[in-house]
């Protein structure tokens, strides 16, 4: 019974990556979350053209929820050049998004200035669409 429990409490806490899209705004913004081993990513480009995506790893104290109920994400970088804080559900969210070049790379020297324009400048709505596996 109780590993009955502890299967069903992990199954419902399955996460799936996500792609989050502005509202309102053209062109559209585009925010995808997902793993990439045991790290999280988050990854934005605008429009339909990927060429110009950048991404940035999300510190490993990052809490990651992508779910069919709920998405949230809640992730701060010790320095503060990171912080990322996603709530509601995939069909209407809360996306806000602070990213520093100049604080992070100090931390991780392959970055380059272009993962400032991960940060939305204040919390945006945005729709989410979950991927279908894990």
């Amino acid at each position: 019974m109780m590993l009955t429990t502890f299967l069903l409490a992990l199954a419902l806490q399955v996460t799936y990556p996500a792609t989050c899209r502005s509202i309102g705004l053209e062109p559209t913004r585009t925010w995808r979350f997902e793993k990439d081993g045991a790290t999280w990513r988050v990854t934005h480009w605008r429009g339909a053209d990927l060429a110009n995506a950048v991404s940035v790893a999300l510190p490993g104290t990052a809490t990651v929820l992508l779910a069919r109920d709920a998405v949230r994400v809640k992730a701060r970088s010790s320095n503060g050049g990171i912080d990322v804080a996603l709530a509601g559900t995939p069909a209407l969210a809360r996306l806000d998004v602070y990213v520093s070049y100049e604080l992070e790379v100090n931390v991780d020297a392959s970055l380059t200035p272009a993962i400032d324009q991960l940060t939305t400048e204040s919390p945006l709505g945005v729709r989410c669409e979950l991927s279908a596996h894990p």
